[in-house]
């Protein structure tokens, strides 16, 4: 497996970036552009800090974990379409390219990540230090496991329903507004607060920055339980659905 896995990984990043030289500027101009635009905003209100911390760092902190999460949802959901030439070969299966799929989506991130912290905490003096690393990567772990359930069910659901897959990038759309991505929850009436907090991602995005910042603001409402239990339920279902579905997923 270890062999299929590897050789995927490589046949993604070939077919994202090998052809594609806008497909890496693009991964860096994203978060870059939103970054960009909330900082002009929060320029003109005279704000460089939510609560003592740096707002770009609040932002990226939340942002890039954000992308990483609907891509990897997302491409999980175009996997079957994109890689249906290598069914053919009895040793690939669907599952290894929802898996390699994820690894890639990971590691870009990861290096996304990488870069505009350096760019921050060197060019810029700001601080970039993970308060709590363990937290931060339990909170991340969660997050890329919800997703990953989450991308095998819509996979499933856009093999049945091709339709769907305009309003799944505008469910994601609203994720990110969703999700105090770009703004902090604690703004939020509770009355307001408690719809949101329906939102498995709103829970991890907090909790990604409860970890990063030492001196991060208490949520009322917001834990890892909640989550926790979510990712439980939505990978139990989807892993079953996909037994259950998967030799229809290779009918075209």
């Amino acid at each position: 497996m270890a062999d299929v896995l590897f050789a995927l990984l490589l046949r993604e990043f070939q077919t994202r970036f090998g052809s594609r030289r806008m497909g890496a500027f693009w991964m860096i101009f994203e978060p870059a552009i939103h970054v960009l635009v909330m900082l002009f905003i929060f320029s003109m209100l005279r704000a460089k800090t939510i609560q003592g911390m740096d707002y770009p760092i609040f932002l990226l902190i939340g942002m890039i974990p954000f992308f990483m999460m609907r891509n990897i949802a997302q491409k999980l959901m175009d996997s079957v379409g994109a890689n249906q030439a290598l069914f053919a070969y009895p040793n690939i299966k669907i599952l290894d390219t929802y898996i390699a799929r994820t690894l890639v989506e990971i590691i870009i991130y990861s290096l996304i990540y990488i870069i505009f912290i350096f760019i921050l905490g060197y060019w810029f003096a700001l601080d970039v230090n993970i308060a709590h690393p363990i937290g931060f990567l339990g909170a991340l772990l969660v997050g890329i496991l919800f997703s990953f359930g989450l991308g095998i069910l819509l996979s499933i659901l856009v093999q049945a329903v091709p339709s769907l897959r305009s309003f799944i990038g505008i469910m994601f759309m609203a994720f990110y507004f969703l999700s105090g991505v770009i703004f902090p929850l604690w703004i939020i009436p509770e009355k307001y607060l408690n719809w949101l907090l329906l939102n498995p991602y709103a829970h991890i995005i907090s909790n990604i920055r409860d970890s990063a910042f030492r001196y991060y603001p208490d949520i009322s409402g917001v834990n890892m339980t909640y989550p926790t239990i979510a990712t439980i339920v939505i990978l139990f279902c989807a892993l079953g659905l996909y037994k259950v579905r998967k030799e229809r997923l290779l009918m075209k």
